[in-house]
């Protein structure tokens, strides 16, 4: 037998009046903190940036990790597979 496990977060929609607004367009109006620091590398980059507007509404950027190594994503893509009744792939 072969088990599987997956990892999984569950996420909600981030509705327009909870997250911060940016009226002017140009960030004058948004406070920045760094939270978290460090990760793989000795360095000073922040791993967490909490930015906040003039109504106290705000949201953490993190950094993407990928098998614990921080990333830069450069593509997106979506791929469909078929699955038969037996499990097994279905040639496209």
């Amino acid at each position: 037998m072969t088990e599987y496990t997956k990892d999984y977060q569950v996420y909600r929609e981030l509705k327009e009046d909870m997250r911060p607004q940016d009226p002017t367009m140009d960030g004058s109006t948004l406070t920045f903190e760094t939270l978290e620091h460090g990760g793989e590398y000795p360095d000073q980059m922040p791993q967490v940036i909490r930015v906040t507007d003039a109504k106290g509404r705000s949201c953490n950027y993190s950094v993407v990790l990928v098998r614990s190594k921080a990333v830069d994503s450069f593509c997106f893509g979506r791929e469909t597979v078929e699955v038969g009744k037996d499990g097994r792939l279905v040639a496209a």
